[in-house]
Parts: structure tokens; C-alpha cells; sequence
């Protein structure tokens, strides 16, 4: 696996109309983002939640291959708790992120101890001033 690059860029522009913007990313895919009210965009809160499920999901695929662990299917669902702190406005209280991963039968303790071993080490996670909770199922099928 190579290094994961040290330095990401991204650029804003507002659409001109209410809230609305497109991030862009070198080579990738116009990205349209909003409020969260906005229903046709995405909002910097849904973008910071699926940013520690996807973080999680990667770690959790990467572990798994290197321990030689055969992920059938892989699904997750999370969710982001704000709070309201007096003057200053909202923040994240939480993140709770569940995770179902299916496995073979009797890998289930090498697929929790994977799951565990992601949740410390995802980045995002360990990046944010909130905690990030894991709710982990692991299937057999």
C-alpha cells in the first residue's frame, strides 16, 4: 500500500443562489453542497458524518485484507448528534456509526478485534472533537 498523499485540496464556489455550492476536486466529480436543508445537496453536516463512516469502512476493509479475513459484505449506517451550546451556537455531540459486517464461521472474534482495531485507528475519528462511537454487528452468512 502507498502512503496516503499528506496534503488534500479543495475549492468552494457559491452558486449564487441562497446557500448553494460545488466543491471541486482535481479530477473528480463536481460535488454540489448546500445546508441541510437543502434536499438536492449535501451539507457539511452529512459530509463530516459520512467522512468517519467512510473512514471507519476503509480502515476495517484494509485490516481485514492484511489479516487475510474474507469480508462477504460490508454495509454501515451512522448518524451525528448535535447539541446547542448557548451563545455559541451548535456542535457535534456524537457520532454513532454501526457498522454489519458477514463473515464465515468461525472468524467472528478475528472480526471484532478488526472492527475494534479500525474504529482506534480511523483517522477522522481520531481528528475530531466529538466522539465517535461504533454500535458493530457481525454477521455469519
Amino acid at each position: 500500500m502507498s502512503e496516503i498523499p499528506l496534503q488534500y485540496h479543495t475549492a468552494y464556489q457559491w452558486t449564487g443562489e441562497s446557500a448553494a455550492g460545488d466543491i471541486r476536486i482535481e479530477g473528480r466529480s463536481l460535488l454540489p453542497v448546500g445546508t441541510p436543508h437543502d434536499a438536492e445537496r449535501y451539507s457539511p453536516e452529512h459530509l463530516l458524518v459520512v467522512a468517519a463512516e467512510t473512514c471507519l469502512a476503509n480502515y476495517v476493509l484494509l485490516i481485514a485484507e492484511m489479516s487475510k479475513l474474507v469480508v462477504k459484505d460490508y454495509r454501515s449506517s451512522s448518524e451525528g448528534e448535535l447539541i446547542k451550546e448557548g451563545k455559541v451556537g451548535y456542535r457535534f455531540k456524537r457520532i454513532l456509526i454501526r457498522p454489519e459486517l458477514t463473515i464465515e464461521a468461525g472468524n467472528e472474534s478475528q472480526a471484532q478485534r478488526i472492527l475494534k482495531k479500525a474504529h482506534d485507528l480511523c483517522l477522522i475519528a481520531r481528528s475530531l472533537n466529538c466522539p465517535v462511537d461504533m454500535e458493530p454487528v457481525v454477521k455469519v452468512g
